[in-house]
């Protein structure tokens, strides 16, 4: 039999037990001499595993670790120890770590003590520790759980080590409570994502502004999505989403799996505290996240950044353009960046249009850019600019909203009522019909007009979050003392252009549908570049006569 020895000591364990490492190998070498084992260890140069002054109350030894690996080879077929807690002092972890082994179909043997999972009552002993350790387990959830139920009803906070950011934990009411200073940056990473800013463009903002976290680091890209999908701050107290799974360890070994719990174990309680964000963005909020999570389909790639992806549009499917990347040298293997028509990935769609390279739709699109620039007018004047733009919904659209509402939720009542009238017979059919005709007639008209309403508010609020794209992209550039990276041009050809149009190769120039008050500009731009080419072109032909006149 291969055995594989383990032995570990503490300070602590040396003082109060008074065994030491020369002796517990003495002990468990003569024992494999004894019954003619082979001893096998994965460490070079050594024979045995040792961990020397490290405590058992964790797995982070190097010995340890080696050892485990080793398990999982099948190195040895044995493994043998002084006292059970040389392997860990922690029950739980250690009941762990003999199931691992038990699937493995690797025994272990403690020296001292009458636990030898190679015989059937060593197995039993084993069982019956982990029956005892389980029963105090679920005697711990029985008291512990429902106390933690009745504390998150009661509003209060069961949270871990740190609040959540823009909250602080108040210990005498058991609440979470704001942090004022928080609140904007919790706003600004709401109003960021619903302008159009991607969670790592958010998490560049606030990393590059050196903004701590609540555990003092830095703003990532998982902290920002994670923050736009908690209900605290809506008021809200959701508990019990999540488990630790002690049955499946994480990539790393050193944990647990974090498991998600079924929707009908959680626990939500509303009004616990002062929200920070209103319920309709928070919904808004859900929804792009939910539609980005999705995707596009678009394959990405590291190697080449599709400035024009997300703006580019078929001319004959309707589809999306999108980047790939296409061998241009079959000799070298050299590729080049192309956009081609999403139907490309549809056998249903039948679509003409033809992929065309991206330096040749890349090079018009940048002169546009460059007439805009050239016409960005001074910072003031721009604001107004932006302003007119993209007006913010008015109070007159949803107060109006809301008698339409009202009166709705009156005129079917009166059909209630009228048919009530009609079925105790005090009014006659046909003047039933009639009134019941005007009633439905009204009620089809109202829901018009408040459809109508909607989407003016609706169309209001896109306004307000194209300026506040525009806003964020702009301060972000400020800070970077204007330095345009990739990932900046790209963000700012969706804010310029709604529809790109792509036929034959070509933009379709009718087709260009570009944001106000860009547009605006474009325009400007293109006037001037007419007046400037007559300009031109009117010099040349007085120089021309000049020249002619002299000649003769």
């Amino acid at each position: 039999m291969r055995v594989a020895i383990y032995t570990r000591v503490s300070t602590e364990d040396q003082a109060r037990e008074g065994f030491s490492l020369e002796v517990q190998k003495e002990v468990l070498k003569e024992l494999v001499q004894r019954n003619g084992w082979t001893l096998a260890c994965g460490i070079a140069n050594r024979d045995i595993y040792e961990d020397d002054g490290f405590t058992g109350s964790n797995t982070d030894r190097p010995a340890f670790k080696i050892l485990r690996s080793d398990a999982l080879r099948k190195y040895f077929d044995l493994i043998l120890v002084y006292k059970l807690d040389r392997l860990n002092r922690k029950l739980r972890d250690l009941l762990n770590f003999l199931e691992e082994l038990d699937h493995l179909g690797i025994s272990i043997k403690s020296a001292t003590e009458p636990f030898d999972t190679t015989t059937s009552a060593g197995k039993f002993l084993i069982q019956m520790l982990g029956s005892s350790a389980e029963f105090e387990r679920n005697r711990l959830i029985e008291r512990v759980f429902p106390g933690m139920v009745m504390g998150v009803k009661k509003g209060h906070w069961q949270g871990a080590r740190y609040a959540p950011y823009g909250y602080k934990y108040n210990k005498e009411i058991k609440k979470l409570e704001v942090v004022p200073d928080e609140v904007g940056v919790i706003k600004k990473i709401y109003d960021m994502y619903l302008s159009g800013s991607s969670t790592s463009q958010i998490a560049g903002l606030f990393y590059h502004q050196d903004i701590p976290t609540r555990s003092g680091g830095k703003f990532h890209s998982k902290l920002i999505a994670d923050i736009l999908k908690n209900k605290v701050y809506l008021g809200m107290l959701v508990w019990n989403k999540h488990h630790y799974d002690t049955r499946a360890k994480t990539k790393s070994g050193k944990g647990y799996r974090y498991i998600k719990n079924p929707a009908s174990s959680l626990i939500e309680v509303s009004g616990v505290h002062e929200p920070i964000i209103d319920e309709n963005k928070f919904n808004r909020v859900q929804v792009k996240l939910k539609a980005n999570k999705k995707g596009s389909g678009v394959p990405k790639f590291k190697n080449n950044i599709y400035y024009l992806s997300g703006v580019l549009y078929c001319a004959e499917c309707g589809l999306k353009y999108h980047g790939i990347m296409i061998v241009s040298n079959h000799r070298t293997g050299g590729k080049k960046p192309w956009y081609r028509c999403l139907s490309k990935g549809y056998s249903y769609i039948t679509c003409h249009n033809r992929q065309v390279k991206a330096e040749d739709l890349e090079g018009p699109i940048f002169e546009i850019l460059d007439i805009v620039a050239e016409q960005l007018p001074v910072k003031e004047e721009f604001a107004d600019l932006l302003h007119q733009a993209s007006k913010e919904p008015s109070e007159h659209y949803s107060n109006e909203f809301e008698l339409k509402r009202q009166s709705l939720e009156l005129n079917l009542k009166n059909q209630s009522e009228l048919y009530d009238l009609y079925k105790e017979g005090r009014i006659n059919i046909e003047i039933y019909r009639q009134k019941a005709d005007e009633l439905r007639q009204e009620e089809t008209g109202l829901k018009k007009d408040m459809k109508a309403l909607q989407m003016t508010i609706i169309d209001g609020q896109r306004g307000i979050e194209d300026r506040l794209r525009v806003q964020n992209f702009l301060q972000g550039l400020v800070e970077r003392n204007h330095e345009w990276g990739d990932a900046d041009k790209k963000e700012f050809m969706r804010i310029i252009f709604k529809k790109v149009v792509i036929k034959d190769g070509e933009i379709v120039s009718k087709s260009l549908e570009i944001h106000e008050p860009w547009n605006f500009l474009y325009k400007k731009g293109l006037q001037c570049q007419t007046t400037q080419l007559c300009q031109k072109r009117k010099i040349e032909r007085q120089s021309l006569v000049s020249r002619h006149s002299a000649v003769k």
